[in-house]
């Protein structure tokens, strides 16, 4: 999955910017498909990170950090905690940010109950619960608007029904959910299953942004979008959340704040 993200992290063009990509050691979840599996990812990799933080021979000084997971992730206060000058953030929280400023964007006059949200298409059928919660929290705490927040801005989480690690065929894991009957099968039952997920949040009649929430559904914009197209709409916006994390962290720390 981390090669994955190398293609669409390099085509934003940011050429005088030195990626480092890290990926959870053996001992780490092999995909984070819950909460406990967000703590264990933590308590697998914050010591190794935390170690090359305190080692400048063999480790370059960050200027942010990114947490390509779709969740709200406990490696992201650690991470700050760690390195308080460097902007830190996950891709959950940046892909939020992003669909609202879209949203705020497109000049919708009308009552609040009308207004276009946003809406993620998730992967393992538990993420629904796991980020609507996560988003009625709070502002302040990760990405939670609060519940009218929510109200305003939020229309929904709906999923393919397989879990992160088993979003790219040829790499299956052993816990694969499956799509429909007989399992995993092709890249065609994923992108069904996009596409559907796409397609059920349309029909809530109220969506303007629709928010992949997986960076392992890297590249799986065009599927979303060939759903919006098949539809006949316009003027639906969709957000990669790696990407987005990429941009804000990029306009943090080229403008200094």
């Amino acid at each position: 999955m981390t090669e994955s993200l190398r293609a669409p992290i390099y085509s934003l063009n940011y050429s005088d910017t030195e990626y480092t990509f890290f990926t959870g050691p053996a001992s780490a979840p092999y995909s984070i498909n819950n909460l406990a599996d967000a703590e264990a990812s933590t308590t697998a990799c914050f010591p190794l990170l935390s170690q090359q933080s305190s080692d400048n021979t063999t480790s370059p000084s960050f200027d942010a950090n990114l947490i390509a997971c779709y969740s709200p992730h406990p490696l992201i206060p650690a991470l700050q905690s760690l390195s308080p000058s460097a902007p830190t953030l996950g891709i959950f929280e940046a892909s939020v940010n992003v669909a609202i400023q879209l949203l705020s964007s497109l000049g919708n006059n009308q009552t609040v109950e009308k207004k276009r949200k946003f809406g993620i298409v998730s992967t393992g059928l538990q993420w629904r619960d796991i980020l609507n919660h996560a988003l009625t929290a709070d502002v302040g705490m990760g990405a939670g608007l609060g519940k009218e927040g929510a109200k305003r801005w939020f229309a929904g989480t709906e999923c393919v029904g397989v879990d992160a690690g088993d979003l790219h065929p040829e790499e299956p894991s052993p816990h694969t959910q499956g799509v429909g009957e007989g399992g995993l099968e092709s890249e065609d039952k994923i992108k069904n299953a996009v596409m559907a997920a796409t397609g059920r949040l349309l029909d809530r009649g109220d969506v303007g942004v629709i928010v992949l929430g997986c960076a392992g559904m890297v590249g799986m914009d065009d599927w979303v979008r060939e759903e919006v197209s098949r539809r006949g709409l316009e003027g639906v916006r969709v957000v990669d959340g790696v990407k987005a994390g990429v941009g804000v962290l990029q306009g943090l720390v080229r403008g200094g704040f």
